[in-house]
């Protein structure tokens, strides 16, 4: 535990260095001045649809930058040295990211909506987005030697996360949608808004827990067997 929190400190202290709050809080600020101009009837959906795409490219991008970061800066190569547990280093990661999108979500809809929704659904929205795609950002970063090369196969990615919003609009109402792993998301942030159907509900936490399973031990065995083989062999 002492090491998870020293862990947590340190990733508040990188994220900090390396702007990714102020990043969060002119995402906040721009949304919420933009978001401010919409008649109160029309708010809901525009904000949900806010919410569901800037939840998902927040996590999914910054924890690939923090990855390229600390490759660059040789981190990993002492740190498959030292006593902390691959757990424990992508609890620290995903933990602050996810406590920062909870927050920018937070001000954003108390800012163009007020307190008049079911926060303990947003939370487990904002969980429900946070954990599956980070952990699916440091998967795919730890395949690729940069950013660049990052980018063409996270933004395929980052739009297939992102159909359930057409559903979400009755653009496009397909079961396929329920394959989805950004669908348990959306079904959370509807449900923290204007509710959800109970079996809608289920699905979505059940699906959640055998996505955050499934992602963290893949992410587990992409750092054994992509990052510590590459320091191994530097």
């Amino acid at each position: 535990m002492n090491r998870l929190l020293s862990a947590m400190r340190w990733e508040v202290l990188i994220q900090f260095r390396q702007n990714i709050f102020y990043a969060a809080i002119f995402v906040a600020v721009l949304w919420s001045a933009v978001l401010f101009q919409i008649p109160d009837a029309g708010i809901v959906p525009v904000l949900v649809s806010v919410l569901f795409l800037d939840l998902s490219i927040f996590g999914f991008f910054f924890m690939a930058a923090l990855y390229y970061l600390e490759k660059g800066d040789r981190v990993l190569e002492g740190l498959v040295v030292t006593p902390l547990r691959v757990v424990e280093y992508l609890t620290a990661k995903i933990a602050t990211l996810t406590a920062l999108s909870v927050v920018v979500g937070a001000v954003v809809t108390l800012a163009v909506y007020g307190v008049s929704i079911n926060w303990g659904w947003y939370v487990l929205a904002v969980v429900g987005m946070s954990v599956p795609i980070s952990l699916l950002g440091f998967v795919l970063a730890a395949r690729y030697n940069g950013i660049n090369e990052f980018l063409v196969p996270g933004v395929f990615f980052l739009v297939v996360m992102q159909l359930p919003l057409l559903g979400y609009l009755g653009i496009w109402d397909n079961p396929l949608l329920y394959l989805i792993p950004s669908q348990p998301g959306m079904i959370l942030l509807k449900a923290a808004f204007t509710g959800a159907a109970l079996w809608e509900i289920g699905y979505a936490l059940l699906y959640l827990v055998a996505l955050v399973l499934v992602g963290w031990r893949w992410a587990e065995q992409t750092f054994v067997r992509v990052i510590a083989r590459q320091v191994g062999n530097g």
